[in-house]
């Protein structure tokens, strides 16, 4: 008995360090099969650019221009000066210059100057409708596009343009300016304007905002 106990603490170390042994060989094989990875890289370039939108116009058919300052051309009127009840006509083309995305306009009330507005702005009217056709009455009798006003309803001065209208700026092309945009107005001075708003001048300036979209 004692002789087999002596032979198994002589084979333990043995068998320990083969243990070990085993085990670092295992350890040894794993690290010799670890393998580098491969990679490769796709490209894409894109390139960012805006767009362009400008406008011009022009006042009852004069050339077309940059009217981007106030108070912008001057409109004269067939009649030059108004009498109770006299209707006169104006009119203002836009369009937006070459290269131009399209757009939309708005027309606001204008705002009124002149030493008399107090006094004579209040019997002006006024009615708006979408054509780049003449300007004149007949614009106002044939089933028009309103802007300001409506068959029956001519508006005061302090008004702009009616709730739910849009007026279109088409885009232009490379190279022309877009077809125009036409607004005609009917400017009126009521027949119930007295006696003492003669010979007195006033002005209104508008506006015309344009939006690209």
């Amino acid at each position: 008995m004692a002789g087999d106990a002596t032979r198994r603490r002589r084979r333990l170390p043995f068998l320990r360090l083969r243990a070990l042994l085993s085990g670092g060989l295992v350890l040894g094989l794993g690290a010799v099969m670890t393998l580098a990875s491969w990679n490769d890289s796709e490209y894409a370039t894109t390139t960012l650019s805006t767009s362009v939108f400008n406008t011009e116009s022009s006042v009852n058919g004069a050339a077309y221009a940059d009217n981007a300052v106030s108070p912008g051309p001057s409109v004269t009127f067939s009649g030059a000066v108004f009498a109770p009840g006299d209707v006169q006509y104006w009119n203002i083309l836009t369009r937006t210059k070459a290269k131009s995305i399209p757009g939309t306009l708005s027309v606001p009330a204008p705002v009124l100057g002149g030493a008399n507005t107090a006094t004579l702005s209040p019997y002006f009217v006024y009615r708006v409708v979408n054509t780049t056709a003449t300007c004149n009455a007949a614009a106002f009798t044939t089933s028009p596009v309103w802007v300001v006003g409506n068959g029956t309803t001519k508006r005061a001065l302090t008004a702009g343009q009616e709730a739910g209208v849009t007026i279109s700026l088409p885009a232009a092309t490379p190279t022309l300016p877009s077809a125009a945009t036409g607004l005609c107005f009917e400017m009126t001075l009521l027949d119930t304007a007295p006696i003492g708003v003669q010979n007195q001048v006033s002005t209104a300036t508008w506006r015309f905002v344009a939006t690209s979209s």
